[in-house]
């Protein structure tokens, strides 16, 4: 009886031996390498692992995206990812204006004016006697629009001649001693009065003050 214990006994321990070594044969999973781990966490996340450090079991994995930082927890041999937490987000800047004064100049030509406004840079170019407005975001430096300037026409600059040249216009007409003159302002230029005397007359010229015409001459009758 004893006899068929012991070969019962042996044939049950031979069989668990069997068992265990085709179960770690055929289905033992061997954990991932660092290595490994890295790239799963890359492939999932579709991130850049910038840290991974070995803890028992598991990998603690730091990893960018989006200009964003994750952490996460990857069962080295279940390949589950546990405790995926936010750390920090990037804090991004505008460009500078000298930034974009770069980036415009090579292409546009010169700049007449730089404005930012709601992340918006507005660029005033000239080239070859042409302006033009570009709007450029202001994190990126893309282009977003074009926009023709046409050119203000300038109004004509009138030159209104000086009371002394006045005077001088009369004094041409009457040679003698300038009594007095006045500027009287019109929507064609204007115009002096230029009051002359002499020992025998006196008249007062009206000289236009644009072209320096005599427009008219009053003479003192009772002079």
């Amino acid at each position: 009886m004893k006899k068929w214990l012991l070969i019962i006994g042996a044939i049950i321990l031979l069989c668990s031996g069997t068992l265990w070594f085709v179960q770690y044969r055929f289905f033992h999973i061997e954990p991932l390498s660092k290595e490994q781990a890295i790239h799963h966490i890359e492939t999932i996340y579709n991130g850049h692992v910038t840290k991974a450090k070995n803890q028992g079991n598991e990998y603690e994995m730091l990893f960018t995206r989006d200009g964003a930082t994750y952490m996460v927890m990857l069962d080295a041999t279940t390949q589950q990812t546990t405790d995926l937490k936010l750390k920090e987000v990037e804090s991004k800047l505008p460009l500078t204006e000298e930034q974009i004064r770069h980036i415009v100049e090579k292409d546009y030509g010169d700049i007449e004016s730089v404005v930012l406004a709601d992340n918006i840079y507005t660029v005033r170019v000239e080239k070859e006697d042409q302006q033009r407005d570009l709007t450029l975001d202001a994190y990126t430096g893309d282009v977003l629009s074009k926009k023709d300037v046409q050119p203000v026409e300038q109004p004509e600059i009138v030159n209104v001649i000086s009371e002394e040249q006045a005077m001088k216009i009369a004094l041409q007409q009457l040679n003698g001693e300038v009594d007095s003159i006045d500027y009287k302002e019109t929507e064609d230029g204007g115009y002096y009065l230029v009051e002359i005397e002499t020992k025998n007359e006196e008249a007062v010229f009206q000289i236009h003050a644009i072209s320096g015409k005599v427009m008219s001459v009053t003479w003192d009758e009772d002079h």
